[in-house]
């Protein structure tokens, strides 16, 4: 059996990437013997961190420990960090030890200069990573990504998407009720969530002179900076009938929601951000794997074009109207008239598409070549 070590640098300090790792950890051992490996950052003193920001200096990382770790690997898997002398090092000791291992490393955003330094005090890092990624190409084996792109850097890649343990989430239940749509939106509420939309929409709906056909309500789970202003949009219009809003939650509670609800919202606020691909976000594999109907103002990756249980607005300030989302819910109640057998099929497109087993097929064929 082949053995592979995966490097991330202290990747379990945020929940969310602290996940991932152990959702690629499970999958990659049932084909190899696996270890996790960290690469820590000892304390530095004030002068050290300031030495460090000069270009050719490098980021205190413990690579001699890293490296000691290391009993001949065939392959490393990689979350991607800055670039640096000392990290081009890394992967030359590793090469010059181990020349018949696979560096593999993970290009979980790209292009993301804008991303990871877009603010003024990152450009010490930029100037470091621009030195230095260039020459990765002399050790590195293959970027892993989730765009379209077949050579990053003058290293070719090896595409695939974001994806999730589905088996690990709750397919969701309930029945569809006559003339009623209950939206759903989860999240750490940020300006790309951009349920404001939602909002202004259901806004002009409620507002207009002709009765409603339909009574829309809207579910918001979860805390962030803009939940406050989500907050006075709701008073503003008077739509507290119909807006409801709920503290982060997990497990059965949130379970329970998802039930009550026909329709999960994603991302309506990407423009803001300048982004105008296509989204991989987890948020997306989320809802497809409770088997929940989509609404998102951005184009989600693995969705294609005749997918029909997503619904895409422009990728742009307008607010989502009502009774677009009211002719979605009528066109999939259409194809059947169950909200579990429809759940069903949602369910079974994530398995193919976006469950781990699916995403890290093609990673680990390149490891068995």
């Amino acid at each position: 059996m082949k053995k592979g070590y995966y490097i991330h640098f202290q990747g379990r300090q945020s929940i969310g990437v602290s996940k991932k790792i152990d959702m690629q950890l499970e999958e990659f051992c049932k084909f190899f013997e696996m270890h996790e490996l960290e690469v820590k950052t000892p304390a530095r003193s004030l002068m050290g961190r300031i030495l460090g920001l000069f270009p050719t200096a490098s980021i205190l990382r413990d690579y001699a420990q890293a490296l000691e770790q290391m009993d001949h690997p065939d392959f490393l898997y990689v979350r991607r960090t800055v670039a640096d002398r000392a990290y081009l090092n890394f992967w030359k000791k590793v090469k010059e030890r181990y020349p018949n291992c696979k560096i593999i490393i993970e290009v979980f955003t790209y292009p993301y200069d804008k991303d990871d330094f877009g603010k003024w005090n990152a450009w010490p890092f930029y100037v470091k990573e621009l030195l230095y990624r260039p020459r990765l190409k002399k050790y590195v084996d293959r970027f892993v990504t989730y765009t379209k792109d077949r050579e990053i850097f003058g290293i070719p890649t090896i595409c695939t998407t974001n994806g999730i343990q589905v088996d690990s989430v709750s397919r969701v239940g309930g029945q569809f009720q006559d003339r009623q749509i209950n939206l759903i939106g989860v999240a750490f509420m940020q300006r790309h969530h951009g349920y404001e939309r939602i909002i202004e929409g259901m806004h002009e709906y409620y507002s207009g002179a002709k009765e409603p056909d339909y009574r829309v309500t809207l579910q918001l789970v979860g805390d962030g900076p803009e939940k406050p202003r989500y907050q006075e949009l709701v008073q503003r219009y008077h739509l507290e009938e119909y807006v409801q809003f709920h503290p982060t939650m997990s497990g059965e509670k949130l379970d329970a929601l998802y039930d009550a609800c026909d329709i999960a919202l994603v991302s309506f606020g990407m423009y803001k951000l300048g982004y105008y691909g296509k989204l991989g976000a987890l948020k997306s594999r989320e809802c497809l794997a409770k088997g929940m109907p989509l609404l998102t103002g951005c184009e989600i990756d693995v969705l294609q074009g005749d997918y029909p249980y997503a619904r895409t607005f422009p990728n742009d300030a307008g607010a989502v109207r009502t009774e677009d989302i009211i002719s979605f819910y009528e066109q999939i109640r259409g194809m059947t008239g169950d909200k579990e057998e429809l759940a069903d099929t949602i369910r079974n497109y994530a398995v193919q598409h976006v469950s781990m087993e699916a995403v890290m097929r093609p990673i680990i064929e390149y490891i068995n070549t």
